[in-house]
């Protein structure tokens, strides 16, 4: 396997997602206590979408440098040391549990 350079942070966190598929056969996650909604064209797709999405999130936090606040705001805490931008390209790890909402017909 290839050494990208990319450096991976885990994230503690316990984030609940509801997610749903519409009537028209899209999935839609929402996550309240972040107030977030990601729509994706399958459930494959949704769970890929909230990854990225919370990665995104956190990189804009980390480059804005309110990324530690966010996480102790949020009882969150990143699994080691949290590298600064410079040191490489970032991913953001961050468990989220996803839970089926019944369809609004």
């Amino acid at each position: 396997m290839l050494d990208t350079g990319l450096i991976k942070i885990d994230v503690r966190a316990n984030l609940p997602w509801l997610c749903l598929e519409t009537q028209d056969g899209y999935w839609v996650g929402v996550c309240e206590p972040l107030k977030l909604t990601v729509e994706s064209q399958t459930w494959a797709d949704l769970m890929q979408d909230i990854g990225l999405t919370l990665d995104s999130m956190l990189q804009d936090l980390l480059s804005s440098n309110e990324l530690e606040k966010f996480l102790r705001d949020h009882g969150w805490e990143a699994a080691g040391p949290i590298p600064s931008a410079l040191d490489g390209p970032i991913r953001f790890d961050v468990p989220f549990i996803p839970a089926m909402m019944e369809s609004r017909a």
